[in-house]
């Protein structure tokens, strides 16, 4: 399962440009103005796709994509 590409998809409904262009390693803020709005409706999304639980406690631990990547990765293996 490509969890980057999965995350990438979800994202490309909330950006206005290719979610390829994204780098995935650089702050959140960096990633084309996604707002606490829209980072809560794709942390939703990602828990429904992967049929996981993300508690708010862990959220804060978010700074980039790629942090996201990691998490869910350790959580669906």
């Amino acid at each position: 399962m490509d969890i980057k590409a999965i995350l990438l998809d979800i994202i490309q409904d909330y950006i206005d440009f290719p979610a390829s262009e994204i780098d995935t390693s650089a702050p959140f803020k960096a990633v084309a103005a996604l707002d606490s709005f829209m980072y809560i409706e794709m942390i939703s999304a990602l828990e429904e796709k992967f049929g996981i639980n993300i508690p708010n406690a862990d959220l804060r631990g978010f700074k980039t994509i790629d942090d996201i990547i990691a998490y869910v990765e350790k959580r669906v293996s």
